[in-house]
Order: structure tokens, then C-alpha cells, then sequence
């Protein structure tokens, strides 16, 4: 039987199942090329860097929006967009930020305010964003804690063309005023032009500027030392032909106990004369807005008047209250009066005049 034999292994057959070395494993090295480096180092490091330039933008961007300085900057660069930076530094004012209430508090920054209005309102442009730059710079100027605009509030409230600029600018004096009041310890807001200026104001051919001034009027003469010619202003103001300068020059006599406000008070408690006030107010809303305050601030002023009278026969205010609270229905319109309101009216008849 013949067989196969197996042939016999070549020598490179024996040197094929040698194990290989750990050079012959690793690939061949080479030195690395300019791409290599460019991609291992330079395209990271630019990353990096937009990464951060991005970061210092963004960050840069946010200080602006919340540096007032910067904002006043931007305000003086006469581009269309400065009065959206005065009303994004009102709504600053107005927050009660820490920082914020630190920049009531400086009045070097009220100067600066108060200097740019008045270049404004000496440079009198009409256009819409001039006006509404004038308008929110009032604004601005009555939030701080420091008169240092006050001359230029009687300014624009005496010589503005644009009748919002004026009310906006007795407004702040009104804002001003009120703050001033409620400081601890209180301050005093005067200014040698301020006391004319407001005689003026309440002379006004303007219905809504009179109105304005009432309410202004009522706020300087709640301190106790009040000028008696803002008084005989208001007790005048009590009988003006427009509706809202009565009811405001009311409400700010009867915090005093000044029976001039008598008759005024007793038209405020009727529903038929506060619908016609209120009927100029855009929306259902706005109307009832106006209404519920309007009643909420003639009930007050109506308790300190009964209080600080309590020996006078005052009848027919007290019967005007008496009809306010038993017919509620007559005020269900443009919204139902809210129940708190008839409440408090309710507690002027309950309790004796004189507590």
C-alpha cells in the first residue's frame, strides 16, 4: 500500500510561524506633517477662542443693558432707538432691585438725566421718538431719591410742546413729592419756582393737565406745612367743569378735612356721574381699573373727612354713602364692584364720626 507522505516544510514555511518581534507589530513611524499639527493644536486653540470671544460679547452686552452710566452714554448717541434705553432705565428705576434702589440714591446720575431733558425739551422735536425720549426721562427723573430734576420737571411741565410730556413730567413731580414724604426721616422737596409753577399748571386751559396738577397738588400739600396758595388751587379746582381735576382736587382736600370736597365726594358715590369719567378708558378693564381706584380713594379721603369733623352735620355725604351701598347692582357695569369696596363704605356708617 503506497502512502502519502507529508512533504517536508520549506525553510520559509518555518520562518512564516516564527512569532513576531514588537517592531514588526507597530506600523512604520513617521514624522508628522504640517495638517497633523495644525489639526492636533491650532484648530483647538481657535475653538477656544471664539468659545470665549462669544462669552466676553455676551457678557459685555448684559453690562450695558444693566449699566445705567452706559445707558445714559447710549442715550446721548442720536440714533432712533434712545427712547427704548430711556424705558428699559424707567423699568430699572422702578424695579426693587438692591442695585436699584442704590441708583435712586445718586445724584450724579439724576444730574445727568435731568441735564439730557433738558437739552431735549430746549431742543423741542416733534417726531415721535424725541416725545417719547421727553416722556420716559420724566419718568426716569421722578423715581429718585434726590431732587436734582426737579427744575427740570417744572421746565417740562410749563414749556413742553406735547401735552403727554407735560402730565408725564407733573406726574414725576407728584412721584417725587410722595417719596420725599415717605423717606426716614422725611425730606422736604422745594424749589423756589415750584409753588408758581403749579398755580399755573391749575390754570391750565388743558382739562387733562388741570387734572394732572390736582392729583400733583394733592401730593405736595400732604405735608403738614402746606402753601396756602396750592390750597385755595385745590378748593378752586373742587368746582372745575372737567370731572377728573374735580374728583382729584376732592379726594386731596378731604385728606385734609377740608369741606370744600363735600359736594365733589357725593358725586363720586353716584354711579351715573363716575360711568361718564371712566367712559373714555379704552377697555372694559381700564375702565373698571379707574373705577375701583377712583372709589377706593374717595372712601379713604371720605373717613378722614368725616373723622376730622366729627361735630359737623354732614348728611348728605353720608346719605350719598348710604345710596353707594344699597345698590350695588348700579355698578355692575363694565365689571361687578369689587365686595372689599362696599365693605369699607359700609364701615364709614358703622362707626361714629368722631372714631
Amino acid at each position: 500500500m503506497s502512502s502519502n507522505p507529508v512533504p517536508p516544510k520549506s525553510a520559509s514555511d518555518s520562518a512564516s510561524n516564527q512569532p513576531l518581534t514588537a517592531d514588526e507589530l507597530l506600523p512604520p513611524v513617521e514624522p508628522p506633517n504640517a495638517g497633523f499639527i495644525l489639526q492636533l493644536f491650532i484648530v483647538p486653540a481657535v475653538i477656544v477662542l471664539v468659545v470665549f470671544l462669544c462669552v466676553l460679547v455676551i457678557n459685555w452686552a448684559q453690562s450695558t443693558k444693566e449699566d445705567p452710566a452706559a445707558k445714559i452714554r447710549a442715550l446721548r448717541i442720536g440714533n432712533q432707538s434712545r427712547w427704548q434705553q430711556a424705558f428699559e432705565l424707567a423699568q430699572m428705576m422702578l424695579s426693587n432691585r438692591e442695585e436699584s434702589v442704590e441708583l435712586k440714591e445718586n445724584a450724579e446720575l439724576a444730574s445727568e438725566v435731568a441735564k439730557l431733558l433738558d437739552e431735549e425739551v430746549e431742543a423741542a422735536h416733534e417726531d415721535d421718538n424725541s416725545i417719547n425720549l421727553r416722556y420716559y426721562l420724566c419718568r426716569i427723573i421722578g423715581e429718585f431719591h434726590v431732587d436734582e430734576g426737579l427744575a427740570v420737571l417744572i421746565r417740562a411741565a410749563r414749556e413742553d410742546g406735547e401735552r403727554d410730556v407735560r402730565r408725564e413730567a407733573i406726574n414725576a413731580i407728584a412721584v417725587l413729592a410722595n417719596t420725599f414724604h415717605s423717606l426716614d426721616p422725611p425730606k422736604s422737596m422745594a424749589h423756589p419756582e415750584l409753588v408758581d409753577a403749579l398755580v399755573q399748571l391749575a390754570n391750565d386751559q388743558d382739562d387733562l393737565i388741570r387734572s394732572q396738577t390736582a392729583y400733583a397738588i394733592g401730593v405736595v400739600v400732604g405735608q403738614q406745612e402746606a402753601d396756602e396758595r396750592l390750597l385755595t388751587e385745590l378748593e378752586k379746582l373742587a368746582d372745575d367743569l372737567y370731572a377728573d381735576a374735580r374728583y382729584n382736587a376732592a379726594i386731596a382736600l378731604a385728606r385734609r378735612g377740608n369741606l370744600h370736597a363735600v359736594e365733589a365726594l357725593c358725586e363720586l358715590f353716584d354711579a351715573e356721574a363716575v360711568s361718564m369719567s371712566i367712559a373714555k378708558e379704552k377697555t372694559p378693564a381700564l375702565q373698571a381699573f379707574k373705577r375701583n381706584t377712583m372709589l377706593q380713594n374717595t372712601i379713604e379721603a371720605t373717613g378722614l373727612l368725616l373723622k376730622k369733623n366729627p361735630e359737623l352735620d354732614l348728611s348728605e355725604l353720608t346719605g350719598a354713602i348710604e345710596q353707594f351701598v344699597e345698590s350695588p347692582s348700579a355698578w355692575d357695569e363694565p365689571q361687578p364692584m369689587p365686595k372689599e369696596l362696599l365693605d369699607l363704605a359700609k364701615g364709614l356708617l358703622a362707626k361714629p364720626a368722631g372714631n
